[in-house]
Parts: structure tokens; sequence; C-alpha cells
């Protein structure tokens, strides 16, 4: 119905607008779509931060190069490693992970023990760069949890066998500082220079982490995870 000089002429249909039941449809599209495309974004945006991740870990490896270059070949401490690196790398952003939340962090990375560290567990550290054999296959920098001890150690030589190492508390404390911020895995670095994610595939080993196995001897006995951890941090 419509007004024509005054008069009210009724037409055949319906001027603009929707009806309730076309809203509702339109709603239900738009919240299906969303649904749809939320844990995509989500999950792209995951990648996303443990792509920049392992590009942090890229930059600290070639600050460690650089610091070993120009200190005839001596390997920086682990445990102070950010300040001996600052120089090749005076960002600080490169040693926080993007998956990290909590802006009062200064740093997510730790440097294996076995790289300029103290000897431990009857593994005795490499000093120099030139003297680290299988460098495809020796940790450097990993993927740690915030504010965990720089210095990384999660093993443990215990009654003739390779076990977890206990966590302690504070983190500052802790030389354990396993991660699985990126999808159940963290991302690790090796001393040739290339990176590579690692995903945890023994569930105890994610159950340690998370803490909801507090024995980690437990968590120790026929461990993929534990062997390969072995292999890149022992010689």
């Amino acid at each position: 119905m419509i007004r024509i000089d005054g008069k009210r002429v009724r037409t055949g249909r319906r001027l603009g607008g929707f009806t309730l039941t076309e809203l509702l449809v339109v709603i239900s599209i738009i919240a299906l779509m969303v649904s749809i495309t939320l844990p995509t974004l989500t999950r792209a945006q995951r990648d996303g931060e443990a792509i920049h991740c392992l590009a942090n870990e890229r930059q600290i490896m070639f600050a460690w190069m650089q610091y070993a270059t120009d200190s005839e070949d001596a390997l920086c401490v682990p445990r102070s490693y950010q300040t001996a690196l600052k120089r090749y790398a005076d960002m600080n952003d490169v040693f926080i992970c993007k998956g990290v939340q909590d802006e009062s962090v200064t740093n997510s990375y730790g440097i294996a023990s076995i790289m300029g560290g103290e000897d431990r567990d009857g593994v005795e550290a490499y000093e120099q760069l030139h003297t680290v054999s299988r460098p495809r296959e020796r940790l450097v920098p990993v993927d740690v949890e915030s504010e965990s001890q720089r210095c990384f150690w999660p093993l443990l030589w215990s009654r003739e066998r390779w076990t977890w190492r206990p966590w302690s508390w504070p983190p500052t404390a802790s030389l354990q500082g396993m991660t699985a911020r990126h999808s159940n895995g963290c991302n690790l670095s090796f001393a040739d220079g290339h990176g590579q994610y690692k995903r945890w595939k023994d569930s105890r080993t994610l159950k340690l982490i998370k803490g909801q196995l507090a024995d980690p001897a437990r968590a120790s006995d026929k461990n993929e995870d534990l062997e390969q951890m072995v292999e890149m941090l022992t010689h």
C-alpha cells in the first residue's frame, strides 16, 4: 500500500526491507561461514608464529656463529648468551617468540649446554666452534618456556641410563625448560645453521611439559623424544 495524491493505492509487491525469516537465514549463513573460517584463521596465525619463531632462531644462529668468528673460535657461554650476542642481534624481539603472550618476558630461547656450557652428566661441552662434531646433528638454540634458564639441558644420566631431568622452580633456575607452544612442538636449530620444527611424539613428553605427569622417570622408558634429544645433545 502506497499513498499517491493523498490516496492510498494497493500495490502487488512488497517494498524494501527484509522479513524476520530472511534476516534469520542471513545471520545463520554468516554464523556458519565464521565457524568454518575461524579455525583456519587461528591455525594460520599459529603457523605464522612458528615461522617467525624459526626466523628468530636463524638470526640467533647467525649471531652465535659471528661471535665465534670474532672470538678466536670460542663459543659464547649459554647462561649469558643473550648479552654476548646483543651486538650481533640488537633487537630485543629476536629473543622472544611471537607465541609468547606475556609482554614482560625478555627471553624464550635457550642454548644447548653442550655448546660452550659446563660439562654435565659425563658429557664434555664444546669450547670452540671448529671442534663441534657432526654439526648438522648438534642442537644450539631451542624454543623454551619463557624465562627458563638460558642454558638448556633437559637430560639426566641416572642408573646407567638417560632420563628426562626433573623440572625445578622458579623457571629461571630450570635447566629443563622444554615447551610445546607450537602445536605440541617447538623449533630447533643446529650448528650447521639449519632449523626445523619438532613435534613431540610421545604423549608422556607432552604431559611432562604441561605439568600433567610429575615423575620424569616414568616418561623416559622407550621414549622416542628423549632418544632424539640425547642424539642432539651428546657426542
